[in-house]
């Protein structure tokens, strides 16, 4: 698949998956299978560098064959604002250049939404 291709994410709850993926894989990395290999940590970043972050990321771990990773952005209870990274979180991982290695994310149900958990794909040979 090349990278500049358009990718179409179901979402719903925070939750995401490309729309080629099974609910069943969905459904697993909410239950944290498989279990993260990595994490970025965003507290203490506004939205516009968490975003930078996350991109780098997410593109640096699946270049070094990361399945998984743990983006933890926080629930938002010390911030004036609310939860602006957890909620952007979704846009950034659904939406190109993203979208186009990213396989599945889903906001951990073990820290109580504090960090969510992606799925990439796997990079071809």
């Amino acid at each position: 698949m090349s990278p500049a291709r358009e990718r179409s994410f179901v979402i719903e709850d925070g939750d995401g998956r490309a729309e080629d993926l099974a609910a069943k894989t969905l459904a697993k990395l909410r239950r944290n299978d498989p279990a993260p290999e990595e994490a970025i940590d965003l507290h203490g970043l506004d939205a516009r560098s968490a975003a930078r972050e996350v991109k780098q990321a997410v593109q640096d771990a699946r270049e070094r064959g990361v399945r998984c990773l743990r983006v933890i952005h926080g629930k938002g209870l010390h911030s004036e604002s609310g939860a602006v990274l957890r909620d952007r979180v979704p846009g950034w991982l659904s939406r190109p250049p993203l979208a186009a290695i990213v396989l599945a994310f889903a906001r951990s149900r073990r820290d109580g939404g504090g960090s969510t958990v992606v799925l990439l794909r796997r990079k071809r040979a």
